[in-house]
């Protein structure tokens, strides 16, 4: 259960950085020292949010890392009542 809280917390933090990231670009295309490069932020939206989307969720692990487990993600050497076989 506690893997799926810390995915959906990953989910979350990488959507809210989307919504940044397509905030920032609106604010962008309406920047005036940005007028000679519009033409391409318009034909490249996608990709242009999704660098900003990626950078800003790069900054949100620096500033905010993930918490690290008690295991730190070792697999344990067997499962309850299961043997390796070898």
């Amino acid at each position: 259960m506690e893997q799926a809280s810390e995915k959906i917390q990953l989910l979350l933090r990488l959507a809210l950085c989307g919504g940044g990231a397509a905030l920032l670009y609106g604010g962008a295309t309406r920047l005036s020292a940005l007028e000679e490069h519009k033409p391409w932020l318009e034909e490249h939206k996608l990709q242009v949010i999704a660098l900003g989307t990626a950078a800003l969720f790069g900054l949100s692990l620096v500033l905010y890392p993930r918490p690290e487990g008690e295991e730190n993600g070792e697999a344990p050497d067997c499962y309850d009542g299961y043997e390796p076989v070898e």
